[in-house]
């Protein structure tokens, strides 16, 4: 293994790097050598332990690089990969939004919806930027005006150098050449009857997932890509780019999507009359209704028949429960040939 700076692969001498041991319960160093004058490096762990995972870290222009999990041999740790490392830079390059993928949860039973972003920053240079002190990030984008409960993800930069500030995600890690994920989560309140997806900066890839069936996507640019099936969850995906800054992208939400938390006092009513029960039992003694031959259809009749079998679950009869099932399977067989015959 060896270290190399900058665009011309400029072999590091004399630089120290550690080896570090990672399992469930612990980690630490468990080597140090120096690189010689070509860069190259042998490391070993006094006693291999095959349930922990080893990576190499090394400090240069004051930043510390760490490599992708090496291979072991016996007791030695070697690699045919190279550990580059850069120079470091305040003001260039400007970091790009290279991907931004936006996907929309359904309402939750306060009406309230999560978002979950996932962000690729894209260093195009030969430096690894950093911020220039607290008050300029190294990158910042912009979010919902309405944005609650802010979270980091699992993601490539450190959790505690990502912020929300007002209406923007700011990021304050270094961002070496090549791409980075950022993901991010936050809430939007029941109130919000349209979800504006602030565009800046410029994305050169846009990918909004909308996994309520009755909301609609509103704006130019975005094409319609078909009905994807995530954690047994369908979502309409709409793609597009590049899409400019300022650009219009918004979704709006069907006042039904809110009409049990709006209306809560009918649902009240219903259940005290045990109307639902009647309705269901109703539902299922009627004819066998025709399949939908939309996969958009279909999907939002899957979504229809879970939430209200969600709402019979802990006192259907077996029976209840086979017909929700052969229902729902039949759905989605019909789902799935129909995505197939479409692609």
């Amino acid at each position: 293994m060896r270290v190399s700076e900058g665009r011309d692969s400029t072999p590091v001498g004399g630089a120290e790097v550690v080896l570090h041991q990672v399992t469930r319960e612990s980690g630490g160093p468990v080597d140090t050598v120096t690189t010689n004058r070509l860069g190259e490096y042998v490391l070993s762990a006094p006693v291999l332990d095959t349930t922990a995972t080893y990576i190499v870290s090394i400090e240069y222009a004051g930043l510390g690089y760490f490599s992708e999990p090496v291979q072991t041999f016996g007791a030695t740790l070697d690699t045919a990969s190279v550990l580059a490392v850069y120079d470091t830079t305040h003001a260039a390059p400007t970091i790009a939004l290279a991907e931004r993928h936006v996907v929309v949860r359904a309402a939750e039973s306060d009406g309230s919806r999560r978002i979950v972003e996932l962000l690729v920053l894209q260093n195009r240079g030969f430096t690894t930027r950093i911020a220039f002190d607290s008050l300029h990030p190294v990158w910042s984008g912009a979010l919902p005006p309405n944005a609650l409960q802010f979270e980091v993800g699992d993601s490539d930069v450190s959790v505690q150098a990502v912020q929300q500030r007002g209406d923007s995600v700011v990021v304050f890690a270094p961002i070496p050449p090549g791409d980075r994920q950022l993901l991010v989560s936050y809430t939007i309140p029941r109130s919000t009857g349209e979800l504006r997806i602030p565009i800046a900066p410029a994305v050169a890839s846009l990918n909004v997932l909308l996994e309520d069936s009755a909301a609609a996507l509103v704006g130019d640019g975005l094409a319609f890509r078909g009905v994807e099936e995530l954690d047994d969850l369908f979502f309409r995906r709409y793609t597009g780019g590049p899409v400019m800054a300022g650009q219009a992208v918004a979704v709006q939400f069907s006042p039904s999507s809110f009409s049990l938390v709006s209306y809560w006092w009918i649902t009240v009513v219903l259940a005290t009359l045990a109307l639902a029960a009647g309705l269901w039992r109703w539902l299922r003694l009627q004819p066998v209704q025709p399949v939908p031959t939309h996969p958009d259809a279909v999907a939002a009749e899957i979504v229809a028949l879970d939430d209200a079998f969600a709402r019979r679950k802990a006192t259907a009869s077996d029976q209840e429960r086979l017909e929700y099932e052969r229902r729902r399977a039949e759905l989605k067989q019909v789902l799935s040939q129909l995505l197939k015959a479409r692609s």
